[in-house]
């Protein structure tokens, strides 16, 4: 009897000294990736393609919300770019025009420019002749009053000088009016510059609405597109709150997907155990739901921050009396093994764990 006692007593020493540097825990559960699926407009439920707990793919069309407002919107911006790009055309014309009156202006002033210079010769031509046309006179006029001429050649002398005279005025008037219409080609030149620059401006400013209203287009597209929702991952649909004719508003969620590929398990150790625990230590994971399997898994990573630091309401230990409580390390672990469809894992089952000593 004393014999088994001691025997008894050494195997449980023994036990315990084997076992004394494993952690476990029960603390912890299965996590998983649950994408919420919520609309990013308004409207009202035209139709739901899914049911709860259907698998899904990425990609694929869980609700369609009716587009009749959304599809007016993309017309009406299409529209509105159509005028934008007519608006463009219309001002480069206009600044082609400008262009064109600007160097006809610049032409007809070149010219007439040119032939104020032949003008001016004229004038000093004139004036010459009518220089000698009035020499000419006075020595007739003299050799009249001294009889010595006769009043034909008088009359010739006066009648060429009294030409020489109006053609000279003919000139200086030319030249006059030749001077005003270089003075007008001037102005025109520079109100056609002007008008040439603000068609430019104009341009910029029209390709610039043209730029607006494609943007416009875009996001009339973009609020289109969003009446079909589709899955953001594979999974299960979960939680499903909608039915067809419901309005819905931008944030209402309307179910979400459970993913049911990658699964891990999130284990909250005491404080006190955190030193003997280190990354890719094997871990043998126990799942409540399934009492005879053993799984396989690793520590993968520690949480900067313990559990209650995330609570809504996270303790203050400076006020008040102060109770030291053990705070708890959520500690991810990943599993070695791919997951069998003989054993599904789905997020929050209840799992029991030990990180072996290594």
């Amino acid at each position: 009897m004393k014999k088994s006692i001691i025997y008894s007593f050494v195997l449980f020493g023994f036990l315990f000294v084997s076992c004394s540097g494993n952690q476990t825990t029960d603390n912890a559960q299965l996590e998983g990736n649950i994408s919420p699926i919520i609309p990013k407009i308004n409207g009202t439920v035209a139709s739901v393609l899914v049911e709860d707990n259907q698998a899904v793919s990425e990609g694929d069309t869980l609700a369609i919300l009716d587009d009749a407002s959304y599809k007016i919107a993309v017309a009406q911006a299409q529209i509105a770019l159509e005028q934008a790009q007519q608006n463009v055309k219309l001002s480069r014309n206009n600044s082609n025009i400008s262009a064109a009156s600007v160097s006809t202006v610049k032409a007809n002033s070149n010219a007439v420019s040119a032939n104020i210079a032949s003008v001016n010769a004229g004038i000093e031509a004139a004036k010459t002749r009518l220089e000698l046309t009035t020499k000419n006179f006075a020595r007739y006029e003299k050799l009249l009053q001294q009889k010595s001429g006769s009043q034909l050649q008088y009359d010739v002398a006066k009648a060429e000088k009294e030409g020489a005279e109006a053609q000279l005025k003919i000139a200086e008037s030319q030249a006059n009016s030749l001077a005003k219409q270089i003075d007008a080609s001037k102005q025109q030149v520079a109100t056609g510059q002007a008008e040439l620059a603000s068609s430019v401006e104009g341009i910029t400013l029209t390709e610039l609405a043209v730029r607006q209203a494609e943007q416009n287009l875009e996001a009339a597209k973009l609020l289109l597109s969003y009446c079909v929702i589709t899955s953001p991952a594979s999974g299960i649909i979960s939680k499903k709150n909608v039915q067809k004719g419901q309005v819905v508003s931008i944030g209402q969620p309307l179910m979400a997907v459970a993913d049911n590929q990658k699964i891990w398990v999130v284990a909250n150790f005491k404080e006190t155990q955190i030193e003997k625990l280190k990354i890719d230590q094997t871990v043998d994971i126990k799942i409540d739901a399934y009492p005879k399997k053993s799984f396989q898994g690793k520590i993968a990573s520690f949480s900067q921050a313990t559990g209650s630091k995330f609570s809504l309401l996270p303790a203050d230990n400076a006020t008040g009396n102060f109770v030291k409580v053990t705070q708890r390390i959520p500690v991810k672990i990943v599993f070695n093994e791919a997951l069998s469809a003989d054993y599904p894992l789905r997020a929050g089952m209840s799992v029991s764990v030990k990180v072996k000593n290594q």
